[in-house]
């Protein structure tokens, strides 16, 4: 892997404080150096998931703690010494419940067990990269992960690594890994050409701006190669003036 990119990055690492509740809500996904699309540019960026994608919008019922850049399935971070810093109130999420081994015959919301689902497959497949240095790119195709109850959860956290080691080779999903950018980036915009230009989503989004001006469009990734529900695209805006990254969530 390129030393100027990670992938599934620490928390501390990617948050410049309030760590604990940066992960009650945030999956890392990558850490990258500008350097990899401009030799004049040294600043670290981040491209993160949400842990409560299921139905709906993030945040769309949450209007009151809305700002400049926090809205439904858009979520604005302070970049400060090349960390992030969410620049909303933490009620603007709609859970961080954790449900443990002995709560599985308990009643919970859907929005409930599937924050723990995406924590969940997002821990598995971390574990995964870690050992092999590659993400995964086999069939894991596991209808008992699509139950109408409790149960998917339980037989998610009893997956492990040796269990994805076991699936079924995939062809697409490895040929689809090789034709992203670095192997993981849909989109790279080296050019910092506007989204528009780059003939690449950005259709149902609204894209953040800054002093009526488009934010710079810098990377996507697709949010299904981490985490179990996910948006099909996780697109990273910047602006140096105002020292912002903006993540904002795209479905097709």
């Amino acid at each position: 892997m390129n030393s100027l990119i990670k992938l599934f990055p620490s928390y501390e690492d990617v948050f410049y404080d309030d760590i604990e509740n940066h992960k009650k809500y945030f999956l890392p996904i990558c850490s990258f150096n500008l350097k990899i699309a401009d030799p004049n540019r040294d600043q670290w960026l981040h491209i993160i998931s949400v842990k409560e994608i299921y139905d709906g919008r993030v945040g769309e019922e949450k209007s009151a703690f809305y700002t400049e850049f926090t809205q439904a399935d858009s979520f604005g971070f302070d970049v400060i010494d090349g960390k992030y810093r969410f620049d909303a109130d933490w009620n603007f999420f709609s859970t961080s419940t954790v449900i443990t081994s002995d709560q599985y015959g308990q009643k919970f919301s859907d929005l409930d067990i599937e924050y723990n689902m995406n924590d969940a497959m997002y821990q598995l497949k971390k574990a995964y990269y870690q050992k092999h240095n590659a993400l995964y790119d086999k069939d894991g195709d596991r209808p008992g992960l699509t139950v109408d109850d409790i149960r998917r959860l339980e037989r998610l956290r009893q997956l492990t690594v040796e269990d994805l080691e076991n699936d079924p080779e995939s062809d697409f999903l490895k040929e689809r890994l090789e034709a992203k950018v670095f192997g993981i980036f849909e989109k790279l915009n080296t050019e910092l050409k506007p989204m528009e230009d780059l003939n690449f989503a950005g259709n149902n989004i609204d894209q953040p701006m800054v002093n009526g001006q488009l934010m710079d469009f810098i990377a996507s990734v697709d949010g299904y190669d981490w985490q179990l529900n996910a948006a099909d695209y996780i697109h990273l805006f910047y602006d140096a003036s105002v020292e912002k990254a903006v993540i904002c969530l795209e479905y097709t």
